[in-house]
């Protein structure tokens, strides 16, 4: 395994969350001990349905990853609590049974419901039956097939549970270098043997049951296509960089690109614009996200397909066109204001 052994060879570190799923609590357990440098007690998960440890891991040379990893219990008394825990993850593993790989399709649909952007490994545990066997008994089925041909995803066999951490490294520094954030998909075949250091652990999955939906409100994935019909419509001083990047210019702040996919807000500061001295830290860094939060409301509009997600994107973006000191919000301007201190200036 590839894991850290000098802290010193780092310039930064990427710090990202992980979450992990699945009704094989054991082998969960057993998969965040091993792979973790430091974690709170497996207790805890009993008692608030999460355990959260840390994973120090070297992907390659200068590329240092610090994973918080998340141990979600997905057991019928804490199902309907385990949606909070996902806000934030870059990544989501779970753990599915060889007797129980229909439950694939029930977490892909529950997570397509309420994240975008995330990489989620799927690992089918192998105890008895061959890879051969279980593709001919489930992926043969329509509903896979065109799930898995829709989504490209990445089918592999695996041996070690390092592999699963360098498929989500490899994903996270693709997004950080491209830009395009969409989803990616692994379904891993491991046989148990090779999972664990231990070869004593043993588990008996729980059925997959659904998480409360009730009073939560859905983060369903942005209807793209839908809204850049009406941006173009309003003729707006913005342009599309790509299909999923917005791009406008504030005059008096600087830069602001929206990402279409998930309304993520990122900026280039004013004073990094004039600057341009690249051997600047803040120079380095820029674009800088910036945490544009909607108030909780429903039903800004009944025109099908142009809903709450879709307006709050829109809302920011006319917010930022037409900001300034007086009418944006103290929390967005503090981060502006923040982000505009020149360290240099100070020196």
């Amino acid at each position: 395994m590839s894991f850290l052994e000098s802290p010193l060879q780092e310039k930064y570190v990427l710090k990202k969350k992980i979450c992990v799923l699945g009704g094989q609590e054991n082998y969960k357990d057993e998969f965040q001990i091993e792979l973790s440098s430091n974690s709170l007690s497996i207790e805890n998960k009993r008692n608030i349905g999460v355990n959260i440890s840390k994973i120090d891991y070297l992907f390659k040379e200068n590329e240092k990853f610090e994973f918080l990893l998340w141990n979600i219990d997905c057991r019928q008394p804490r199902a309907y609590l385990r949606t909070i825990f996902y806000n934030g993850a870059e990544a989501i593993i779970i753990f599915i049974s060889e007797t129980k790989v229909d439950q694939f399709l029930q977490y892909f649909n529950e997570i397509q419901d309420r994240i975008s952007s995330i990489t989620i490994v799927f690992c089918i545990i192998l105890e008895e039956y061959t890879i051969d066997e279980i593709v001919h008994k489930y992926f043969k089925i329509d509903e896979f097939e065109s799930i898995i041909k829709a989504n490209n995803i990445q089918i592999a066999e695996i041996f070690e549970s390092s592999e699963i951490l360098n498929q989500i490294c490899s994903i996270s520094l693709k997004r950080n270098k491209s830009k395009e954030l969409e989803n990616s998909y692994f379904i891993n075949f491991i046989p148990l043997d090779l999972l664990f250091v231990r070869s004593d652990i043993t588990d008996e999955c729980h059925d997959y049951y659904e998480p409360e939906t009730r009073n939560v409100n859905i983060s369903k994935t942005i209807n793209t296509e839908q809204l850049v019909k009406y941006i173009l419509k309003l003729n707006l001083n913005c342009y599309l960089e790509s299909d999923n990047w917005l791009k406008f210019i504030n005059k008096k702040l600087g830069i602001f690109s929206i990402y279409l996919k998930n309304g993520n807000v990122y900026y280039y500061p004013k004073v990094c614009e004039k600057c341009k001295d690249i051997t600047c830290l803040k120079y380095k860094r820029a674009p800088f996200f910036i945490c544009i939060e909607a108030e909780k409301s429903i039903g800004w509009t009944n025109i099908q397909g142009f809903e709450q997600n879709e307006i709050l994107i829109l809302s920011k973006i006319l917010a930022l066109i037409e900001g300034n000191e007086n009418n944006l919000p103290r929390s967005v301007l503090k981060q502006i204001f923040n982000i505009n201190i020149c360290e240099k200036g100070i020196k």
